[in-house]
């Protein structure tokens, strides 16, 4: 059976309020028994000479630390910037945070698509094929480090078709061309039901088991202030959960990790607490052993 993390992306702070420690999401996450913990950086510092601190740290919590997300990098450096410096700087970026995580003994790694916007859509495919050039260096680098890297589709990023088309033919071109074992998809359950039409589990055997890493959430078609999928407890969307990890249980029956992600739910703690409740019934129930 696939262990189960949290995200500390969860627990982000948008915007003003008041803002959840890393120390009481670490608590939550101990006491709600998680295996472990995927960083974000509004948490950490992707410091390569903190890294063994970072570890020791979560491991008095009994956490294991098996990703990081990287989503903020693609902020500050473009990788489908004209600007040739632009694009370099992201992969430099890119290859310092896989440092990091190889040091902590992280062997996984988000890599969030650019955000995309309507006007893009007379040069999207121009655009895509300077992406696609990115994710190869950037995958070089995964190999070298022994990091797997996951690009997680979302309907309003950059892979969502760009207007034209639908987002499984850009995910797929991307995996097709690049070819690299340390490239696959994070299926991000709450997205994948927007972005595949309601099909999630006809989106997920098109990619051939091409998924490493996995955020759970329930969807019911909603989007988010910020335009993406909303991520909403268990039995609040429309998705068929049991059907959709028993597809997840014979497509990827490798899957070390399942995340329960709760981006932008205003009571996150209880989400968590609830979701990981019952993927844990639903584990059993199917078997996943």
């Amino acid at each position: 059976m696939p262990k189960i993390c949290l995200g500390e992306d969860g627990f982000v702070t948008l915007g003003q309020g008041p803002k959840i420690t890393r120390e009481e999401v670490l608590s939550f996450a101990q006491k709600e028994g998680f295996r472990g913990i995927e960083l974000h950086a509004q948490f950490e510092k992707y410091d390569l000479g903190a890294a063994q601190a970072t570890e020791e740290y979560y491991q008095k919590y009994d956490l294991e630390i098996p990703g990081i997300q990287t989503g903020h990098i693609g902020f500050y450096h473009p990788p489908i910037s004209e600007d040739d410096a632009t694009r370099a700087e992201y992969v430099a970026a890119i290859d310092e945070a896989l440092a990091f995580a190889e040091k902590l003994g992280a062997r996984h790694s988000t890599l969030t698509p650019p955000l995309f916007a309507s006007d893009m859509t007379p040069e999207y495919d121009l655009l895509l094929d300077r992406y696609i050039r990115v994710v190869s260096e950037v995958a070089g680098k995964a190999e070298k480090r022994d990091v797997m890297l996951a690009i997680e589709p979302e309907p309003n990023l950059f892979l969502n078709g760009g207007g034209m088309r639908d987002a499984i033919e850009d995910v797929r071109l991307v995996l097709d061309t690049v070819r690299s074992k340390k490239l696959a998809i994070l299926f991000d359950i709450a997205h994948v039901n927007i972005i595949s039409h309601g099909d999630p589990v006809g989106f997920l055997k098109q990619l051939h088991g091409r998924v490493s890493w996995v955020h759970v959430a329930d969807n019911d078609f909603s989007l988010s202030p910020f335009g993406t999928g909303k991520h909403q407890t268990f039995g609040e969307g429309n998705m068929d959960m049991p059907k959709l990890f028993s597809a997840l249980k014979m497509e990827c029956p490798g899957l070390a990790w399942l995340q329960i992600d709760t981006w932008e739910h205003p009571a996150p703690f209880d989400a968590a607490s609830k979701n990981k409740k019952e993927l844990e019934r639903i584990l059993l129930k199917i078997g996943w052993k």
